[in-house]
């Protein structure tokens, strides 16, 4: 029987593992969509039809559903051997996504392996391993959008783009503060009065990153000051929202060319 996992929760998405055992033999079946879903694959591989068209979705692709899309699944060889690492959106009417023309899975109900998809499947893995929920949400805000470029997804008047800046502006303070604690997009969309898919595109789009990796700089910046204060490595680590040494040393080296353990006032 198909097992699954959940990973992780917040607000606006869950992550979940949909595993289909080696041993277990399955038959083809027929399935109306409930939720809006991104499955990337991977592992194994199976046959989806939606309407008159077909693919084979294999290790790499994603394949995106939406509430009332009816599709066909079946398999080649003695059964199902998929694994998928399952993301659903748990807050649709947020960005108006009843509208279905909306979304690019309304179109194309499979997207082919690329290295831009095999990025937010690693992220979401990182996210869950990590426990970093606001990097989840940055990778669901990046697959359910329509276009690739974040700043060509926003078209703000220019009544309204004052409104709009004071309210970025006003998470990218808090990105900068309180370093020791966690933060998710969804708080932070919460806090301006947007939802959370429109938040990270506009502070991408605005900002120039998404709100975790300008999270991550602000931490290393902070970090860089501290040792420069005479602060330990392992106290900076910490105060600075660095859950574990190795992370800190490597986003460190990363940043700046060299371990904390090298800085010097």
């Amino acid at each position: 029987m198909a097992s699954i996992t959940p990973l992780l929760r917040t607000a606006e998405i869950s992550v979940h593992r949909f595993t289909h055992p080696a041993e277990h033999e399955d038959q083809p079946y027929e399935e109306v969509a409930s939720a809006f879903m991104a499955s990337f694959v991977e592992d194994g591989a199976f046959n989806l039809c939606v309407g008159d068209d077909g693919w084979r979705v294999g290790a790499g692709d994603v394949m995106l559903s939406r509430p009332g899309m009816r599709f066909r699944a079946s398999f080649d060889g003695a059964g199902f051997n998929d694994t998928c690492l399952s993301l659903t959106y748990l807050a649709p009417a947020d960005d108006a996504f009843g509208a279905c023309d909306k979304w690019i899975g309304a179109r194309r109900p499979v997207l082919a392996a690329n290295n831009r998809l095999r990025y937010l499947q690693w992220g979401l893995r990182r996210a869950v391993d990590a426990g970093t929920p606001m990097f989840a949400e940055y990778c669901a805000s990046e697959i359910f959008r329509e276009a690739p470029d974040p700043a060509r997804t926003i078209n703000v008047s220019a009544r309204k783009f004052s409104w709009y800046a004071e309210r970025i502006d006003h998470a990218r303070q808090l990105l900068g503060a309180d370093l020791d604690k966690e933060l998710t997009a969804s708080a932070l969309a919460r806090s301006v009065g947007m939802s959370m898919f429109h938040f990270t595109r506009l502070f991408g789009a605005l900002v120039g990153m998404p709100p975790h990796q300008y999270r991550l700089k602000a931490r290393l910046a902070a970090a860089k000051e501290m040792l420069r204060e005479g602060r330990g490595v392992t106290e900076t680590c910490y105060a600075c929202g660095f859950q574990n040494l190795s992370h800190f040393s490597r986003s460190f080296a990363r940043a700046y060319g060299a371990p904390p353990s090298r800085v010097r006032g």
